[in-house]
């Protein structure tokens, strides 16, 4: 069990500020909690680390916007619970490999799925004309029971004839490689960052305008036929992305 008190004694004669302080012993005592584990309330910090509400407050805000600790209405704040990692700069992997890698359990539920015409920006991903028809899947991803993605997948539909018939609560890249023969070998995957609308609020059970990560994927076979363009709409306290750094074609680029 945690030691808070002990943990939290500042030293109020240090040339560091108190919140600077708290905040860094804080830090150093999630590294020892589990995920989702529950701090002491604000007013109980004041008491074991000797500071004002407004310097509690400010230590743990700091965490918050670090995606340290996440804060729950009528509830308390809490350590972060284990995020969703999936890799860049790697072969396309989709997400239920990659969580059941880690050893997660990824569930998926199928929101909707049907034949409908390209959109302009669809159709210059897939490289068809616009209008032209694709299979388009609305999937949301669960991490150990967690709403944590929402996925709109599109699908050249004559590469995937039948695939409507098919299970799609499962991985979609196996049933590409194990039904249609089709492996997604390449891609390009970009990322910002969006607010929730109340569609994507209601599925993510998050607030209205919480910050979400969007992302866009285009993949392709080895042979270079465009396979897959997937909208992603993550949630920001459940993901995050690692990039590895390991040569030439990995730059990073500022504005």
């Amino acid at each position: 069990m945690t030691d808070w008190e002990r943990r939290l004694s500042l030293d109020p004669s240090a040339a560091v500020p108190l919140y600077y302080q708290l905040r860094e012993r804080l830090r150093a005592v999630i590294r020892d909690c589990e995920p989702n584990t529950l701090i002491p309330a604000e007013k109980d910090l004041m008491a074991y680390a000797g500071v004002s509400r407004a310097t509690a407050r400010r230590a743990i805000g700091d965490l918050v916007q670090e995606g340290l600790l996440v804060a729950r209405q009528g509830s308390g704040t809490y350590t972060a619970p284990l995020a969703v990692v999936p890799e860049l700069g790697s072969r396309p992997v989709g997400f239920t490999e990659t969580m059941a890698r880690l050893g997660r359990k990824p569930t998926t539920q199928l929101l909707s799925a049907h034949v409908q015409r390209a959109e302009p920006g669809v159709a210059v991903a897939l490289g068809v004309q616009e209008g032209h028809e694709v299979v388009f899947g609305l999937l949301l991803r669960l991490l150990d029971g967690v709403p944590c993605m929402v996925e709109s997948a599109h699908l050249p539909v004559e590469l995937v004839p039948g695939i409507l018939d098919e299970d799609l609560t499962g991985s979609l890249y196996d049933l590409l490689r194990t039904k249609y023969g089709l492996t997604p070998a390449s891609g390009r995957e970009t990322i910002g960052a969006v607010n929730a609308d109340y569609r994507l609020a209601e599925l993510l059970r998050v607030p209205m305008a919480a910050a979400l990560l969007a992302t866009a994927r285009s993949t392709c076979t080895e042979s270079g036929i465009a396979l897959e363009y997937t909208i992603r709409h993550a949630r920001g306290d459940l993901t995050v992305f690692s990039v590895e750094l390991n040569d030439a074609k990995n730059a990073l680029m500022g504005q």
